[in-house]
């Protein structure tokens, strides 16, 4: 994955496992990454994680912004983009609670404030990637890219993580709808599902699943060319450590 010009990627959600992973990923690869939380503090530390690890690639940008007010990540985004002249070629949102919820002792207002994050973030994100999406590549067959990780929670809830498999369930219907209406502009959608619980080390760890089933999104997005019948919406990683996929296109 080389190009002459840098590729630009926003992470919404940026944290120090599944985005960590990614950003290092893109930036053997020489992408301009933009970062994007709550946590500058955390944010700076990352980014200069990933400078000190890849010192050729561009220089991460990164830009505070909170997921569960509209107007604070249009703000960060609306920064992000100018930084790259107001067209990106991926918007990842990662953004996400996890946290125990058990469903008997769930408030409303916890579950409110998760739904903010995880899908009303994801509809913000992607309504403003419809005007942000990088087409300008599109006659050499390489498509704008709207990443969206999710999981199996919505098939097989837990009521121990119940806020966690409502917001994402809600998420991942989202993010089928944006498929609908981004595919028509040229605007491929992408859901990376993680079947189990990321942990630092083994089969399920954020370095293997990216591998696994993020890495397989952005080489197919470059020679996509429009080619619809070969474009995969969902890829499985498993923790017995294989993938599958599912709504082909």
């Amino acid at each position: 994955m080389t190009s002459l010009k840098p590729r630009t990627i926003i992470i919404i959600g940026a944290g120090p496992l599944m985005s960590r992973s990614l950003s290092l990923y893109l930036a053997s690869h020489n992408w301009q990454i933009i970062l994007i939380s709550r946590n500058h503090s955390s944010l700076l530390s990352l980014a200069s994680e990933i400078n000190d690890l890849n010192p050729k690639a561009p220089k991460v940008l990164v830009h505070p912004g909170d997921a569960s007010i509209p107007s604070s990540l249009h703000k960060a985004l609306d920064w992000a983009a100018e930084q790259v002249g107001g067209k990106v070629d991926v918007l990842c949102y990662n953004a996400a609670h996890v946290a125990p919820s058990p469903i008997l002792e769930l408030k409303p207002e916890v579950l409110t404030q998760d739904f903010n994050i995880t899908a009303m973030g994801t509809l913000v994100a992607g309504q403003w990637y419809m005007n942000h999406a990088n087409t300008s590549h599109m006659p050499q067959g390489e498509h704008p890219l709207f990443l969206v990780p999710g999981g199996l929670l919505d098939k097989y809830p837990d009521p121990n993580i119940s806020a966690l498999c409502a917001t994402k369930s809600a998420s991942q219907c989202l993010v089928k709808m944006f498929q609908q209406v981004m595919t028509p502009k040229g605007i491929l959608v992408g859901a990376p599902i993680v079947g189990g619980e990321v942990v630092k080390e083994g089969k399920m760890s954020p370095d293997r699943i990216v591998d696994g089933v993020f890495r397989p999104f952005f080489k197919e997005r470059e020679r996509y060319r429009g080619n619809e019948g070969n474009w995969v919406l969902e890829r499985v990683w498993l923790p017995e450590g294989g993938y599958g996929s599912t709504g082909t296109v």
